[in-house]
């Protein structure tokens, strides 16, 4: 009897593996702060499962392609044909780029270089023999005076990270990394892991930072109810961009940016709220993504007891007149005056929802259903407000919607 119960799970076991099965990858980057690159190599022994690996050059970063199996290399793609057994492909990326005069989106010192993932390792059209899984690693070299690296992946060693990408079945490392002579600051918040880090010296106050979201995590809990099981937070003061931007599994943010601003803002929580729910758009709806993000980071501090109800009112005032002359809020992307506008318009929103529904519903019931949706659109936000409400919107019977620019 117990034979027959072995077997029957090696037959279940071997049924889920044809299911699913799946190839290893390995990403193997060296950082050369003399030369200014990474020097990246990408391997898997797949087993024929891996039948072409198109590779976007476009940014002009990358060179120095090289690989077994077939290799071609046609405008700005890289087409590879790999071997099934011991594929490799090996190339150079230049780190350092400047996305404004003398301000930096990714950089690499003598100490230390921030860069994202997503341009180290080119973003791929992958051909697979069938619906088969990458289960991929990603592991770095560093120079002997380096101490470490901070990526918003799991750990499996000290410079070694699984990338595991539910969403996807060819894993690639994205989202911001750093590495270098580092100061991080690790806190447990729940099921997630926060982890700042900034080079040695940095004008970036990581304890800020952590005490900031540690404050409003359990409402960011409360309000989207999903977190991911590890984020990070990278920054650092000049050159740096001075900014700050998501990605997935992690944010930059410049140094010098205030954790609230004097409007009542934050940029912190403002890209946090987009590492959590990483809703996107289509259809000159980014009013949507951003005013979300936006209005989240004055309500969650306001929930979290950070601000009056005082305060709250009158950052809102203040958004509406910043927002005042905006005539319409589809534009292909949203900034400054508009995003004030769409919080203002979110927020009387939350309070129609609350009013129908006799407090039972909120705004965060319908921004739970865009986390789901990922990509959302005008049309499908009104939809699913109907849909919440059990009827279309008053608030949102807008010009403000209606006209594209």
């Amino acid at each position: 009897m117990r034979l027959l119960s072995i077997i029957l799970i090696f037959i279940i076991s071997l049924a889920a593996n044809a299911e699913n099965p799946t190839y290893p990858i390995h990403y193997h980057v060296t950082l050369n702060p003399e030369h200014d690159r990474a020097e990246v190599v990408i391997e898997s022994d797949h087993r024929g499962l891996l039948k072409l690996l198109d590779f976007d050059l476009s940014s002009g970063r990358y060179s120095n392609l090289e690989a077994n199996g077939e290799l071609k290399i046609e405008d700005d793609r890289a087409l590879w044909t790999p071997p099934k057994r011991n594929a490799r492909l090996t190339l150079h990326v230049e780190v350092s780029h400047e996305r404004d005069p003398g301000e930096y989106d990714s950089l690499m010192t003598e100490n230390w270089a921030i860069f994202r993932g997503d341009d180290i390792i080119p973003a791929a059209r992958v051909r697979t023999a069938g619906k088969v899984y990458a289960e991929a690693w990603l592991e770095f070299s560093l120079p002997k005076h380096w101490t470490s690296v901070t990526t918003g992946w799991d750990k499996e060693g000290a410079r070694r990270f699984r990338i595991d990408n539910p969403e996807r079945r060819f894993d690639r490392p994205t989202g911001w990394m750093i590495a270098g002579q580092l100061g991080t600051r690790r806190e447990k918040l729940g099921e997630t892991e926060l982890v700042v880090s900034a080079p040695k010296g940095s004008s970036l106050r990581r304890m800020d930072v952590v005490t900031l979201i540690t404050n409003v995590w359990p409402e960011v809990e409360q309000a989207f109810q999903t977190a991911p099981p590890k984020f990070a937070v990278i920054g650092h003061g000049d050159p740096m961009w001075r900014g700050a931007l998501s990605g997935p599994n992690a944010l930059f943010l410049h140094g010098d940016r205030p954790m609230v601003s004097e409007n009542g803002t934050s940029t912190v929580i403002h890209e946090l709220i987009h590492v959590v729910t990483r809703i996107d758009s289509r259809d000159r709806s980014d009013w949507l993504v951003e005013g979300l993000a936006e209005f989240y980071a004055v309500e969650l501090l306001y929930r979290a007891g950070s601000l009056t109800e005082a305060r709250r009112t009158r950052i809102m005032e203040g958004l509406a007149d910043w927002g005042s002359e905006v005539k319409t809020l589809r534009k292909k992307r949203s900034a400054g005056a508009t995003s004030a506008r769409a919080v203002v318009l979110l927020d009387k929103l939350d309070r129609e929802i609350q009013s129908v529904t006799d407090g039972e519903r909120t705004l965060d019931d319908v921004t739970r259903v865009l986390i789901e949706k990922r990509t959302v659109t005008t049309g499908m936000f009104l939809e699913v407000v109907a849909e919440v409400m059990g009827k279309p919107s008053q608030v949102l019977d807008t010009p403000l919607l209606r006209q594209a620019e």
